[in-house]
């Protein structure tokens, strides 16, 4: 009887790779929230310059997981526009300062590209980091929905909505991303020590 496959067998080894954006994601995703924690009164110009870079490298991270030829075509094409009102948003909230240009465009930004990995998460359900893809979605999602609501206090409250939005970014993506790395190491390790195996003798 044949046994069982391992873990590291149960993923291609090219949907493994996710750790690196991810883990690019949850780190930038874990400063950022750290920043709105401890800043206590923060200003419109560190709303706008923390949120827009953060906004402006969460783009590039999520253009580089959605990017990934693993993925394949499908979506290709809603992910860029995703990952690009990111980029969007970032620039304006380091152009225009003040809560309102952050809050609608950060909204706009979240909500669409938080839909897209959320129907890409759904449309690739054997993907081995589809239900990742689900979650963060909706996170993504939640926070931009809140954020014009919250505008008018300010930018303590759009900071603590976003930052809060980040940091539950940066524990599914984390530890995503270290648990697809550990599998890919495995699957490399057991795929090379398979080749230098002599072959059996009947």
């Amino acid at each position: 009887m044949a046994a069982a496959p391992s873990a590291p067998s149960a993923a291609p080894a090219a949907e493994l790779l996710t750790w690196k954006p991810f883990l690019v994601r949850a780190a930038v995703s874990a400063l950022f929230g750290l920043v709105t924690v401890f800043w206590r009164d923060p200003s419109t110009l560190v709303l706008s310059v923390a949120g827009g870079v953060y906004l402006l490298l969460s783009g590039v991270a999520y253009l580089w997981t959605h990017r990934m030829a693993h993925w394949g075509p499908r979506f290709r094409l809603v992910t860029d526009i995703g990952g690009g009102l990111l980029l969007g948003a970032g620039i304006a909230g380091l152009v225009f300062v003040d809560d309102r240009s952050f809050a609608l465009a950060g909204a706009v930004a979240l909500v669409v590209a938080g839909t897209v990995e959320l129907v890409r998460g759904l449309a690739v359900r054997n993907h081995a980091a589809s239900r990742d893809l689900v979650v963060v979605g909706v996170v993504g999602i939640v926070t931009g929905a809140i954020l014009p609501f919250v505008e008018q206090l300010g930018a303590h409250a759009l900071l603590g909505v976003t930052g809060g939005g980040a940091l539950l970014t940066a524990v599914v993506l984390g530890i995503a991303g270290l648990s697809y790395r550990h599998d890919s190491a495995l699957s490399a390790s057991s795929g090379s020590g398979a080749q230098g195996e002599p072959d059996p003798v009947n």
